[in-house]
């Protein structure tokens, strides 16, 4: 091998290694309407997928209390995911209780289809406020910030 092909090796694996994980704002913004959630919400999902997991699927948070969050929205699995008796019912109280039937595993693989179900649940009931990534910076003025556009997804 010469110079060239090695350093054109070692930029391909950089930049696979930056992009692996991630999903585009299009692809949060199809898993969520897939769900029913709202046009008139999708700048506040992508401020919360924004600040919670800068769009990736596979990180995990430690939280301060000991329970720690997981995939693109950072569901916690004290509240959210890895209970056995989770529901997939969209019954709040179900849902404030027992979480989403979903192992918390589920949320750190490719796939964000349930994730944005279980997202999509949680937000119907308790609004935004349930994850501190919105309430910490998702204000109006962030909101009209041209990062959240969506309009060509």
């Amino acid at each position: 091998m010469n110079m060239f092909q090695i350093i054109a090796l070692v930029l391909i694996v950089m930049i696979n290694g930056s992009l692996g994980g991630r999903k585009s704002k299009c692809e949060v913004v199809r898993a969520l309407r897939a769900e029913g959630a709202k046009d008139s919400d999708m700048r506040d999902w992508l401020c919360l997928v924004a600040h919670e997991s800068s769009y990736r699927y596979d990180v995990t948070h430690k939280n301060d209390g000991g329970s720690t969050d997981y995939g693109i929205f950072q569901m916690d699995d004290k509240y959210t995911c890895g209970n056995a008796d989770g529901t997939s019912t969209s019954i709040c109280w179900r849902i404030r209780t027992f979480g989403c039937e979903d192992a918390c595993s589920t949320f750190i693989d490719s796939d964000i289809r349930n994730d944005a179900n279980c997202a999509v649940r949680v937000r119907n009931c308790d609004g935004f406020r349930r994850w501190y990534g919105w309430v910490n910076n998702c204000s109006s003025d962030e909101l009209e910030k041209p990062d959240y556009d969506f309009e060509d997804c």
